[in-house]
């Protein structure tokens, strides 16, 4: 029967500073991390939101964004776009500060591993969304394909900086993709490429991952998030299965340059009633994980409702047989009241086993 090993943190906790967040993830899931992220602490907490700063220097090019709303794009001549992205490019290049956060919270995580507050073998985590997670909610529908080559030519550089300034050994680097799969879904939002083609569209979207990932380096980790979004704490399709991410996946690994060390999958209440057909699709990506030697967490902890994760975690290791998996929450816990936090991990920890 599969065992449940380790506890994966998603990305944004809401509590005051890296350093907290350090210490209180450490202390409440011990021995149960093998990567742990700075938090996305103070404004950058809601995922890629302030990412939005850096097409203010054209006003045109910008969405009016409202949280929890709908992306509404206005209409612009050829003349227009080509307008706002010149003066995008004069503004000087882009620049996504990821690299500058990442570096500063690696100092932190440094000295408090140098303590012995992290244990030895515990890695650093930059969690970084791809493009469509950046250019879909900020950029106006009509220049996005214009501003992808130019973000991300920024997002590389990033990863370059942060690379060269954080031991390889001590890196691991998340991939968020959140509203790819709302595009793969078909739902809500309209992506800039493929035409309407379905295929064209999850071809497009495997391609522009895999080119991500193979910015990585060999010894610094990379996992992939999956997720269904999380505005008020819902998704914008309640998933029936993990089919779409399955596929994806495989495709992923078919074609990546470098190994997945880690996987995380959601599993919403939504999908109690049916959770052997949900969780179904996983198993045809068993062999890929096997291959590359890739952790699988499942995102089963649901705040104040212990039931629900231990039937998805026993339902998940019949599903899944004797591979093992490790558990999380569903999504980063940017919007989650602080007063919860607390909860998450010490469910976390409890329905786990320790990795060390």
């Amino acid at each position: 029967m599969a065992r449940v090993r380790g506890v994966h943190m998603v990305g944004s906790v809401p509590l005051p500073d890296t350093e907290t967040v350090l210490r209180q993830c450490l202390a409440s899931q011990p021995d149960r991390l093998k990567r742990i992220p700075d938090g996305e602490t103070g404004f950058r907490g809601m995922f890629t939101t302030w990412q939005m700063l850096l097409f203010q220097a054209s006003p045109d090019l910008c969405t009016k964004f409202v949280h929890n709303a709908p992306v509404e794009s206005g209409e612009f001549t050829d003349e227009q776009v080509d307008a706002g992205i010149k003066t995008l490019k004069e503004a000087g290049p882009l620049e996504t500060g990821y690299d500058t956060h990442a570096i500063e919270s690696y100092a932190t995580f440094k000295k408090l591993k140098e303590e012995g507050v992290i244990p030895s073998a515990v890695r650093f985590q930059v969690s970084l969304a791809t493009p469509p997670n950046v250019l879909t909610p900020f950029v106006q529908f009509p220049f996005q394909h214009k501003v992808e080559p130019l973000y991300q030519d920024a997002l590389y550089r990033s990863m370059r900086k942060l690379q060269d300034s954080i031991p390889h050994k001590q890196l691991a680097i998340q991939i968020d993709m959140a509203i790819d799969t709302a595009f793969a879904e078909g739902f809500l939002f309209k992506p800039w490429f493929g035409e309407g083609n379905i295929e064209k569209i999850k071809e497009y979207i495997v391609d522009y991952t895999v080119r991500m990932i193979g910015q990585v380096e060999k010894d610094v980790e990379v996992g992939l998030h999956n997720c269904y979004g999380d505005m008020e704490h819902r998704h914008w399709l309640e998933p029936t299965s993990l089919a779409i991410i399955t596929e994806r996946g495989l495709a992923i690994f078919a074609k990546s340059p470098h190994p997945i060390n880690f996987f995380h999958c959601p599993v919403p209440k939504s999908a109690l009633e049916n959770l052997e057909a949900y969780l179904e699709p996983l198993k045809r990506l068993i062999p890929d994980f096997e291959k590359h030697g890739t952790e699988l967490y499942l995102g089963v902890v649901h705040f104040g409702d212990r039931q629900a994760t231990e039937k998805m975690i026993e339902v998940a290791k019949r599903v899944l047989g004797g591979f093992p998996f490790g558990v999380a929450t569903e999504c980063g816990m940017g919007r989650t009241p602080a007063g919860e936090v607390e909860g998450l991990l010490k469910l976390s920890a409890e329905v786990s086993e320790p990795v060390y």
